[in-house]
């Protein structure tokens, strides 16, 4: 079937064509409505009736539209003409396939990697949203001009989450070899052994067919390749390739560990995922072609961390225990190459110098799923004791040690460790309410590590830490609506509107470092220090992120990890003098915890994820919704039909970044700088707030430009702010100078400025339908229905018991939407103000619940029958390091 230029498929005009395949025919056209030239693939004649092949065709489809990622091809669209034609829409690509390069040969082992890294980053975001491409081969990777890889085909894509189909048949499917020309479901030399065998296949199967594919790259020939289908099949299952050269010399190592690894017949033996398989690639990128990197520096491409000169991964031995001391760079080479042969799949990019001293070395405490967090130094500087939520189970604590790969429960349910002592005694965090990052409420008490019950000290304690005597605590209070740093307890040394965060006694007891973050619960900080007088200095300008620090054992330096905006948290040093430097970077980000009196380290390696999704307006299931790493959901338009979030992840920049999408699935749009707050009654509008400088913006859904609202007297915006209901004027938090946070209003037009409606402290963004009512915080905590008329009158919510949260109000303003903290699943209930009755109004169950920070962060719509919510998720691997400098 051929379609002629100048046919119009749905809204996009055929202009020639570009290929054909097993399945269709690609053509480039143009997208009539926005001018944009695209790729349409449509079913061929022959096909178009085949019901398997239809099913194969919208499979393909959906899987890849479920996904976005810079490395994997973006659909845009996909239907059904009038007259049964089945087309899917794409991004336009100029280059050529892995494939074609191939034809000329091997490729450097640099380029090899440097695409690996990019393969395998797409693979990553697709196994996360449980697809498998199952097809993956040189003919589906394409390089564009820019260098830029893009995986195609997701037709044979088995999808593991509600958009999948039967696994009987297509496991059966995929081992369909016919002798007579036909179609091969998985093409035959990039099978792994499970798809040969007509075994259930998972993201395993995917880390196989790319070793086979990242062998070929590396060789210029096929790791599997007989003179037949069943003989190919044959060695897949019995043969390794043959060992890996290049151009006559042995490859890095490590690289060669790699593809084996991945190589492995049994997939309980491969890399277990695409994301550990990055890790171990990001760790050599730059190195494999050793012999021609300058001794000066390594530059690694993609994402990568760049160092200038100094490099210091792990391990300094051979294979065989001895040191390896031929050259520099050789002796680098092989330190990677035995940090893979021991297992350890995390390496630090550091800023040391080779071969001038020790090189530090890691070893991993904890393996199961979850988030770790807190993790200290027990008083011999090799016990750990650290609390962890472990496969969506309840907060514990645990010990461990670096020679053993368990850890032991001190069966302590619901509590937070918070300090251990240099005596042996824990101070512990009871009746744990969280508050956000890593940032919890409750009673302060202590114990013995050997055992013992706990005995309570104080209330509305955040965080502490002991003196280096084990007499006395430094805390960190909420009291009255502020943030108190006290040493010892009682004794107030600093306070602010902000919040503080990861206070640490310096080793001479005289000094207490910590965060302090101008903006609740803004994770942005200064690394400070305040002495016992109350003399505070800020020893660091603002970093985007700032969570974990801890004193060096001379006292002289803090160290701490951070982000300066948006890129993973990296570990640092600053002097009291105020001088910085970078210790370790990761492809990950890291998390410091604590330094032993050794020098001894403990880091957490996290993987920050979010999840998004919804029920659409008449829709019965939920869609996955979700876009890039790290971000927050922040309002959803009364219809159910638009919601908006803020990106505060990888490229979100020191300001964030506010995002627009529909609830049909159609992709995000990007309006701008920012933390979005709200979104207008009308829709045109999105409500947020810049942090650098301290602004509100009102960016617009459509085109048309930014624009700024006046700050009048505001020194600083606050955590939080929403539209009035006339969509005419705005409420935020903010305070003016020297003065606590409090509630705003302010119009839109005419460069009015903002006016206080509420008294310090008193704070809220939930405002009624009618516009009659704030819902506030009072500086207790305790929330209230606070009148706008001008009055000032709070009157208690009938109903709502400690412990509950609210979500929103319903269409009329006389009813509620609450939860109750802590609990999953989510029981969401109607609350009526009136009478304080409650009636249970649905459920949100999340299928997996490790990592998950806290509950969801939902919003309904007024009448409660479309919502979105997003689930925050951390996992933590703890590692003991010893050696960093």
């Amino acid at each position: 079937m051929f379609i002629e230029p100048k046919t119009l498929i749905g809204r996009f005009e055929i202009l020639s064509l570009l290929g054909a395949g097993g399945m269709g025919e690609v053509y480039r056209a143009t997208d009539t409505k926005i001018g944009r030239d695209v790729a349409i693939k449509v079913l061929t004649g022959d096909f178009s009736t085949d019901k398997l092949r239809l099913r194969r065709f919208e499979q393909e489809a959906r899987a890849a539209g479920a996904l976005n990622h810079p490395n994997i091809l973006s659909i845009f669209d996909v239907g059904t003409t009038d007259d049964g034609l089945s087309y899917v829409v794409s991004e336009l690509l100029e280059g050529q396939t892995l494939r074609d390069h191939l034809a000329e040969g091997a490729l450097t082992p640099r380029k090899a990697v440097e695409y690996a890294l990019q393969i395998i980053s797409g693979l990553a975001a697709a196994h996360e949203k449980g697809i498998v491409h199952r097809d993956l081969k040189p003919e589906n990777i394409f390089i564009t001009t820019d260098e830029r890889i893009k995986i195609l085909d997701f037709g044979l894509a088995k999808l593991n989450s509600p958009l999948g189909t039967n696994d009987a048949d297509t496991e059966a499917a995929t081992v369909q070899i016919q002798t007579t020309p036909g179609i091969v479901l998985g093409t035959v030399g990039y099978m792994s052994p499970e798809q040969v065998r007509a075994h259930q296949v998972d993201h395993r199967s995917d880390i196989f067919s790319f070793g086979a594919m990242l062998y070929e790259m590396l060789t210029g020939r096929r790791a599997f390749q007989g003179e037949s289908a069943a003989e190919t099949m044959t060695l897949i299952l019995r043969e390794d390739p043959p060992e890996l050269h290049d151009a006559g010399r042995e490859l890095n190592p490590a690289l060669r560990q790699i593809v084996f690894h991945c190589l492995e017949k049994n997939p309980e033996q491969r890399f277990q995922s695409a994301r550990d398989l990055a890790f171990d690639l990001q760790m050599i990128a730059g190195l494999t072609e050793a012999t021609t990197l300058s001794s000066a520096g390594i530059v690694a491409r993609s994402s990568v961390a760049v160092t200038t000169g100094e490099v210091a991964p792990a391990v300094a031995t051979n294979e065989t225990g001895t040191p390896a001391r031929r050259t520099r760079r050789r002796w680098l080479l092989l330190a990677l190459a035995a940090l893979l042969l021991v297992g350890v799949p995390l390496a630090f990019f550091l800023g040391k110098r080779a071969g001038k001293q020790p090189l530090p070395t890691y070893r991993q405490l904890t393996y199961r799923r979850g988030t770790i967090w807190s993790a200290r130094f027990a008083p011999d500087g090799e016990t750990v004791v650290y609390s962890a939520t472990w496969n969506g189970n309840p907060l514990e604590i645990f010990s461990t040690r670096p020679e053993s790969p368990e850890s032991r429960s001190l069966e302590l349910t619901g509590t937070d460790v918070l300090a251990v002592s240099s005596t042996g005694e824990l101070a512990v965090l009871l009746n744990r309410q969280y508050l956000g990052w890593f940032i919890s409420r409750g009673t302060l008490a202590r114990m013995p590590l050997v055992g013992g019950a706990p005995r309570e000290i104080i209330e509305d304690v955040q965080q502490a830490d002991w003196s280096p005597d084990g007499s006395s605590l430094a805390v960190v209070r909420y009291v009255g609506g502020r943030n108190r740093l006290e040493y010892p307890i009682g004794k107030v040394l600093y306070e602010t509107a902000g919040y503080i965060s990861h206070p640490h006694i310096s080793p001479d007891g005289e000094r207490v470092a910590f965060y302090d973050h101008q903006v609740q619960w803004d994770n942005r900080g200064w690394v400070s220090v305040v002495d016992r007088e109350g003399s505070k200095k800020s020893l660091s300008g603002e970093w985007g992120t700032a969570e974990g620090l801890a004193w060096s054992p001379e006292g002289d330096e803090i160290w701490f990890t951070a982000t300066k905006g948006g890129e993973a948290l990296a570990l640092y040093a600053v002097t009291l003098e105020g001088q910085e430097r970078a210790v370790a970077r990761a492809p990950v980000s890291l998390m410091l915890h604590d330094i032993s009196r050794k020098g001894n380290v403990l880091l957490t390696a996290d993987n920050q994820l979010t999840s998004i999704m919804a029920l659409p307006p008449g829709d019965k299931r939920e869609r996955d919704l979700s876009w890039l790493d790290w971000v927050g959901v922040n309002d959803l338009a009364a219809d159910g039909r638009t919601f908006i979030f803020t990106q505060f992840g990888e490229g979100s920049g020191t300001n964030y970044a506010v995002y627009l999408r529909k609830t049909d699935g159609s992709p995000a749009v990007r309006l701008g700088d920012g933390q979005a707050w709200g979104l207008s009654p009308d829709g045109k509008w999105v409500l947020a707030i810049l942090n650098t400088p301290s602004q509100i913006v009102l960016h617009q859904t459509r085109a048309g430009e930014t624009r700024q609202l006046p700050r009048g007297p505001i020194e600083r915006y606050g955590f939080g702010a929403n539209w009035m209901p006339d969509g005419k004027s705005v409420i935020f938090i903010g305070r003016e100078q020297g003065h606590g946070m409090r509630c705003y209003v302010q119009e839109i037009e005419g460069g009015a400025l903002p006016r206080a409606v509420t008294p310090e402290g008193v704070t809220g963004r939930l405002v009624s339908p009618d516009g009659r009512f704030l819902i506030v915080n009072d500086p207790s905590g305790r929330k209230s229905l606070y009148a706008l008329d001008g009055t000032g009158q709070t009157q208690a919510i009938n109903g709502l018991e400690e412990g509950e949260d609210v979500i929103g109000w319903n269409t009329d303003s006389r009813a509620l939407y609450v939860f109750r903290r802590g609990e999953m699943p989510v029981r969401v209930s109607r609350l009526d103000l009136a009478s304080g009755d409650k009636e249970f109004w649905r459920e949100v169950s999340p299928a997996d619940t490790a990592g998950i920070l806290a509950p969801p962060r939902i919003y309904l719509t007024p009448d409660g029958k479309s919502y979105v919510y997003q689930l925050a998720r951390y996992i933590s691997d703890l590692y003991f390091v010893e050696g960093l400098r």
